[in-house]
């Protein structure tokens, strides 16, 4: 049998270089991100490429690439998610067409969108002092909502549900595409039950927690009203303008006051606030504050985000559905109706307003690396 030649390692790639993954091979368009000095392994690349033959993979795709050894917690977790990643099937979840673990690398192949994440969207937003349409964060979120009501209800080849919680939830892992596509990513950092899944430490906080729920910090708790908190929480912010948590309204506990959430937790990734702090105003994050946060939005929105942060799971949505169905039947009551095209032309006139306002230079990459959040631009 022939061997292959050995291929150099991903951080070291260039434009024009080319990548092999199993027996595809990519030509590197761009490099987006690469290890900083000194980053524990594994250390994480990620390439925009493109497919020669477009066999396996679309044309255009993105190639997660995670150096260091196999045996790392970190190289192992991400492995687990990314296989269970490649049999979710929906239009609104960015789709893996490769797994492929080598000694030194793992490679996760996933879908390319062009356009923008939300993230940038969101810089564009404050850098203008404008605000997003309410009608733009309701037809983000039941695209967002429809896809997490998909995955929670996954079962396994016996029937046996999954259990999947995003747990990830934020503005760089949901992208629109330049067709007025609505993509979730991320989802090689869920939460599931599936039995080949490893098991890890149960005091471990995992996902982005500057949108996670009050169970979730405080006490570890995860099922899928986690997520309806978080997408909740983001469209809050696509509306406001800001994170709903930045300006606490005077939520800073005294010195004297007990901190909410079990001391016993630790966060994975360094968090936005100290975990106890983060806790407490998560605990303290009244219906008057969301009401507050979102002052002069239409009254059916206002309610809507009432209930996906309601502090007690049992009085949220619990299914993706019942909030899907919630966001449409605003974008129906609207006298003129708002297109996937209107989300697209909503953002690309920020994106040229922002353009003029820095001088014909764009502060922020469009079609960049995420800067927040643990899944890169366009994984599923």
């Amino acid at each position: 049998m022939r061997r292959k030649p050995p291929q150099a390692s991903p951080s070291t790639l260039k434009a024009g270089a080319t990548l092999r993954v199993e027996d595809v091979s990519y030509t590197v368009r761009r490099v987006l991100q690469r290890p900083l000095p000194g980053e524990a392994t594994p250390g994480e690349t990620l390439l925009l490429a493109r497919s020669p033959s477009g066999q396996q993979a679309p044309r255009e795709t993105l190639i997660r690439c995670l150096e260091g050894a196999e045996d790392t917690p970190a190289r192992q977790r991400a492995w687990d998610g990314a296989r269970l990643a490649q049999r979710l099937e929906h239009p609104h979840i960015g789709k893996v067409w490769q797994v492929h673990a080598e000694p030194a690398v793992l490679y996760i192949v996933s879908e390319y969108v062009a356009g923008f994440d939300l993230e940038t969207v969101v810089d564009y937003c404050a850098m203008l002092k404008r605000a997003l349409q309410p009608a733009f964060a309701c037809f983000i979120g039941a695209a967002v909502a429809n896809a997490l009501d998909y995955a929670h209800g996954l079962r396994d080849d016996r029937g046996k549900p999954l259990g999947i919680v995003h747990r990830g939830i934020n503005l760089a892992n949901i992208r629109l595409g330049t067709r007025g596509e609505v993509k979730l990513t991320g989802f090689d950092g869920m939460f599931s039950l599936d039995p080949e899944r490893r098991m890890t430490t149960t005091n471990t906080l995992r996902g982005d927690l500057a949108y996670a729920s009050p169970e979730y910090v405080g006490h570890g708790q995860r099922d899928r009203r986690l997520d309806f908190f978080s997408l909740g929480l983001l469209l809050l912010e696509l509306l406001a303008g800001s994170h709903p948590l930045d300006d606490p309204y005077e939520l800073v506990s005294t010195p004297s006051t007990p901190l909410a959430g079990d001391p016993r937790l630790r966060a994975e990734q360094p968090s936005w606030l100290p975990l106890d702090v983060l806790a407490q105003r998560l605990e303290d994050f009244s219906p008057e504050q969301v009401e507050l946060a979102a002052l002069g939005q239409p009254e059916p929105v206002v309610s809507l985000l009432k209930r996906a942060l309601e502090r007690n799971p049992e009085k949220r949505y619990q299914r993706g559905a019942e909030m899907r169905e919630e966001l449409l039947a605003y974008l129906d009551s609207l006298p003129v109706p708002y297109s996937p095209q209107g989300a697209v032309e909503e953002v690309q006139q920020l994106h040229e307003q922002a353009r003029g306002a820095a001088r014909g230079a764009c502060p922020v990459q469009c079609d960049g690396p995420p800067r927040r959040g643990s899944g890169p631009v366009a994984s599923g």
